[in-house]
């Protein structure tokens, strides 16, 4: 067991205030249940975060996790996506007095309620002090480049209109903000403190081994070392720092008859590591190989509002965006299916479809959004058509059936617009507006839906008008 012990740090018998913690870390093999931080010893955490058991939701993936301690119990949490073994991440989690969210690589990716207060348990319960690798158990298994943390305050929760639940470009070298900054980057007996401190000071990090306990000396103990690792973001190039490779799956096949296909199966791309996300180009299909257009300047740096996470696409932009892809239909009777992927921490809730498009300024789309009535697990469905801005509404009271998985829209050249959930048809009108339009993609409504929105097998078939 090796740690960077900070002394104590969180105020026992106090509520603590709102926070936002943030790493470049790289989780090893066997590092489920392991911690990034840790409070202390004991049961009970001001804040635990780390990695959970490896394949927990996807195949070959830890999922981030931990608890935080109210004065009574505990509230655990936990994501929905994360890092596969030996992938170097940003990994955050944030509160704002309402949820816990964490983050990855810069996206929401889990949410838990929890209302307050934070506490830790002191000195007596074996709490209050800062630990970054572990504490005497559970230590990490991995490697540390960087941690960041406010205390008191929420970054992410600014106000001016930020949202939690927007996915955010992490910065590559920590900017000396916070309650506490320390870079891992050279060998040191002692870690500085670059942040502008917390309760009056900075807080210097020792370098520990505690194989014989946190609050014993353990002389001879092996501390953690610093190592040159060829496969982590090369931090002294913060302008160019490459980007680390990750565990990519196998494309899907592509549907038999589909003119267009994307199971969006390759490397993550979003905002980390100055990246500008995308989704570069679907994968087959008889319209062939397109590339994705959006809503925004198609140049090679401008950021763009999707981007990839784990196999699916999320959304990076903080606002209303669209992407598609040519059809190449001849007939404009189209199928437009896109899968959502419901997680058990508040992500893959809703999804959306962009069809009848013409191009940035005249489309037609398709959208569920959470029911504010009918929480957690409801949806209704939106859906409409933009001409220049001026956005009409075909429908939007309609509610979805539960358990759904797949968003269908089948449009025909005469004006006819069915959408489906699964197989059953949710709502039907008949619409003319851009009806012989051949492009067709994503759609999301508005800002704050970084956690809840996903897209997964984006495919477009030519239907028969009858």
């Amino acid at each position: 067991p090796k740690s960077v012990d900070y002394g104590f740090y969180f105020l026992g018998g106090t509520p603590l205030g709102r926070f936002f913690w943030e790493f470049w870390a790289m989780p090893a093999e066997n590092a489920s249940a392991t911690y990034l931080l840790s409070d202390g010893y004991g049961g009970a955490h001001a804040l635990l975060f780390g990695f959970s058991s490896l394949g927990h939701s996807e195949p070959g993936r830890y999922l981030l996790s931990g608890n935080i301690f109210d004065g009574t119990g505990n509230t655990s949490f936990i994501s929905d996506e994360g890092p596969a073994p030996r992938e170097w991440g940003h990994f955050a989690v944030g509160w704002d007095g309402i949820n816990v969210v964490t983050y990855y690589n810069g996206v929401p990716v889990g949410r838990k309620s929890f209302a307050g207060p934070r506490r830790t348990p002191g000195f007596n319960g074996g709490g209050g002090r800062l630990l970054i690798g572990g504490s005497d158990h559970s230590n990490l298994h991995g490697r540390i480049a960087q941690v960041r943390g406010y205390e008191g305050s929420n970054p992410r929760a600014s106000g001016g209109g930020n949202s939690v639940f927007a996915a955010f470009a992490p910065q590559t070298v920590f900017g000396a903000g916070g309650n506490l900054l320390s870079y891992y980057f050279r060998p040191s007996p002692t870690v500085a403190d670059l942040s502008r401190g917390h309760n009056g000071r900075k807080y210097q990090g020792a370098v520990r081994g505690t194989s014989s306990g946190i609050l014993a000396e353990c002389p001879g103990c092996p501390t953690p070392q610093f190592v040159i690792d060829p496969t982590a973001p090369d931090f002294s190039r913060p302008d160019n720092p490459g980007q680390p490779p990750s565990l990519v799956a196998p494309p899907a096949a592509v549907p038999s008859g589909a003119l267009v296909f994307d199971s969006f199966s390759r490397r993550n791309s979003t905002y980390t590591l100055n990246g500008l996300g995308g989704l570069g180009s679907t994968e087959g299909g008889t319209a062939g190989v397109q590339q994705w257009r959006t809503n925004r300047d198609e140049s090679t740096t401008t950021a763009q509002p999707f981007g990839i996470l784990n196999g699916r696409a999320v959304l990076l932009a903080d606002e209303a965006s669209l992407a598609w892809v040519p059809t190449r239909s001849a007939t404009g009777n189209l199928e437009v299916r896109v899968n959502r992927r419901l997680g058990n921490a508040g992500s893959g809730t809703n999804t959306g479809i962009s069809f009848r498009v013409a191009d940035v300024n005249n489309f037609c789309f398709a959208y569920t959004s959470d029911d504010a009535a009918n929480p957690p697990a409801a949806q209704r469905l939106i859906v409409g058509c933009d001409n220049f801005g001026s956005r009409v509404d075909l429908t939007g009271d309609v509610r979805m059936p539960l358990n759904w998985t797949m968003l269908r829209v089948v449009t025909t050249s005469a004006g006819s617009v069915n959408v489906y959930a699964d197989a059953a048809l949710v709502f039907s009108t008949v619409s003319g507006t851009l009806a012989t339009a051949d492009g067709a993609g994503l759609y999301n409504n508005s800002g704050g839906m970084g956690l809840s929105n996903r897209w997964d097998n984006f495919t477009v078939y030519s239907v028969n008008p009858n």
